[in-house]
């Protein structure tokens, strides 16, 4: 049994979304620690770049996205491409590196992925697609290979081949985004058609996660009920929330100013000081909710330590 068998024995499985360029490893630690949630996934790595890194003094900067604490458990790799056979090597060395699944990136509707193949791309080729799940299982051993998706490239009619193609080469689970390619992150995500995606799986004897517009957890188990899928993960909303999986009330301004604290002292021990400006927009999502948040914010994307952020902290919780 494989770790998705045993989450779906105990009930649906919520779980934090994969985002690119957000769920790193200090913002996974934190939702770890406050949400408890039931798998994570790492940022998306490209194939190529582990490819053409191996070995190389670009090695470290490559492989950064999977950093992982054991906190996180069970916790699964992302990776993107469009060359089966690097997907091989790739997952023999995800493998190496202790996580406990690997999933595969068929839903990015970024341009600079989706336009070259690779991402949400890959549904527009479904013969690909497979040879690509088919070459990460080689690599995988005993690792489930899972796939997170979209809809469809133009039209959310296109869903029900491209589910039935994936299915035919039997990942461990699916992901499915109720968008398309095309609508990038716009309009309302469609959960009729992930229901109907469910139906699709579920006769194959595969498991669903549905994602889109799912903003706390009561909702999470809604769907699930709503629309037959085996769980939820949830995406935006955990943005400056760590306890978004948790029922309860919205967190206090107290509580928020906490979180930036520690989040920044994590953030600059996994990732040192020099690259300090990716940690500025999870400030901003903290700042939200209470009085003199906006003018907070605006202080806060000028940081450039977690000593700078510690000190308008402690000057905010005065005021």
């Amino acid at each position: 049994m494989n770790f998705w068998d045993a989450l779906k024995k105990k009930g649906p499985i919520i779980g934090l979304s994969p985002m690119d360029g957000v769920t790193d490893a200090a913002m996974r630690f934190m939702v770890a620690k406050y949400s408890r949630p039931d798998v994570m996934f790492t940022e998306f790595v490209s194939v190529d770049a582990i490819h053409h890194a191996k070995g190389t003094v670009r090695w470290e900067r490559v492989i950064q996205p999977f950093k992982y604490s054991e906190s996180e458990r069970p916790i699964v790799a992302q990776v993107f491409g469009k060359e089966p056979e690097l997907f091989v090597e790739a997952a023999e060395i995800i493998g190496e590196m202790g996580f406990d699944g690997i999933d595969i990136n068929m839903g990015c509707p970024a341009h600079n992925v989706s336009e070259h193949g690779s991402g949400a791309g890959l549904i527009a080729t479904p013969e690909l697609a497979q040879r690509i799940v088919r070459a990460t299982k080689k690599g995988a051993g005993k690792l489930p290979v899972s796939v997170k998706t979209r809809l469809g490239i133009e039209d959310t009619h296109e869903m029900g081949e491209w589910i039935e193609a994936l299915m035919e080469v039997e990942p461990a689970v699916v992901s499915l985004h109720g968008r398309t390619l095309r609508q990038l992150y716009t309009g309302k995500a469609d959960w009729k058609m992930i229901g109907r995606a469910a139906e699709i799986v579920h006769k194959k004897g595969g498991l669903i996660l549905g994602n889109g517009d799912v903003k706390t957890k009561e909702e999470a188990l809604e769907k699930t009920r709503q629309y037959g899928v085996d769980g939820v993960l949830i995406g935006r909303a955990s943005f400056g929330n760590p306890t978004v999986l948790l029922k309860g009330a919205e967190p206090t301004k107290k509580v928020r100013l906490g979180w930036m604290v520690e989040h920044t002292r994590l953030y600059e021990k996994i990732f040192g000081s020099e690259h300090f400006v990716p940690m500025r927009k999870h400030l901003a999502w903290y700042a939200k909710g209470f009085e003199g948040a906006s003018e907070l914010r605006q202080k806060l994307v000028l940081t450039n330590s977690a000593r700078e952020v510690e000190e308008l902290m402690k000057k905010e919780s005065l005021s």
